[in-house]
């Protein structure tokens, strides 16, 4: 499987957890793992990393994207879009092996996949914005 499609299984959990505040990571991960059988222990160890990393640093990485998405809180946004939106920042400022411009990337193919027409245009603005900042500091 490729990190592509590992993010969209990232993806789906992030999304679940929306509907889920008070969920336990360790018993989603392993009930996630379970469904989709066949996972190999590198892109298994991918994706649960990156849901830990996510979940640990959802303030932060909230804080950024309310900065960012100028005119939008994040009770506003779309679920869908919260969900790409905070894997894409997660990458870009948490994760120093993921390439800035390969999260971006992989971020608007996500909403390619799972949000409406106008999405990728968005989520590229905002992480874009993101990567900027982040290059002026």
């Amino acid at each position: 499987m490729s990190r592509k499609d590992a993010r969209k299984h990232i993806f789906n959990l992030v999304f679940q957890t929306e509907f889920n505040l008070d969920t336990d990571v360790k018993e989603s991960i392993d009930t996630y793992t379970e469904e989709y059988e066949g996972f190999k222990k590198d892109e298994s160890d991918f994706i649960s990393r990156e849901y830990r990393g996510i979940l640990a640093n959802i303030e932060s990485i909230d804080s950024y994207i309310d900065k960012f998405a100028v005119g939008w809180s994040i009770s506003r946004l779309a679920k869908t879009d919260l969900a790409i939106l905070r894997i894409g920042v997660y990458e870009i400022i948490f994760d120093e092996e993921i390439p800035d411009a390969v999260a971006v990337n992989e971020a608007v193919e996500l909403a390619k996949v799972f949000s409406g027409d106008k999405a990728p245009a968005f989520i590229n603005a905002i992480l874009s914005k993101i990567v900027k900042s982040k290059d002026v500091e």
